[in-house]
């Protein structure tokens, strides 16, 4: 009613309401859509910083599987700048579960790496009878 220019007497004689419970509500309703506004606006702002740093994250992994760093690390360390698995998967032509496995591979490969180098001795495996 208010939005087709009623005034607020007329949308509270309308209604059965006292007019200022119609002045309250359309104060209610102004701030909701400003708050909307600037929660929308927030939103997008928050995107497109998430995307700014994603794409400086594959850029960055680009750039080091050029210099040899080996993939599954750099593609650790893109996720780990920023980029998500879904991101990571479209650059190389797969899907996000096998970015995030090649990550957890190269974690893994790592910390066999450090144990093979003086850390601590890999467990005994049970043997079966």
């Amino acid at each position: 009613m208010h939005a087709a220019g009623r005034r607020a007497d007329e949308i509270a004689k309308a209604l059965g309401l006292l007019r200022e419970q119609v002045v309250a509500r359309l104060k209610l309703i102004a701030s909701w859509e400003r708050n909307r506004a600037t929660f929308a606006k927030a939103l997008q702002k928050r995107a497109q910083a998430r995307l700014a740093r994603s794409r400086k994250a594959i850029a960055g992994m680009t750039r080091e599987i050029a210099s040899g760093v080996p993939r599954n690390r750099a593609i650790a360390k893109a996720y780990n700048a920023g980029a998500t698995w879904r991101e990571i998967g479209v650059h190389f032509g797969i899907s996000a579960e096998a970015a995030s496995a090649a990550a957890r591979r190269s974690r893994r490969d790592r910390r066999s790496a450090k144990t093979r180098k003086g850390g601590r001795p890999p467990r005994a495996r049970a043997r079966k009878r």
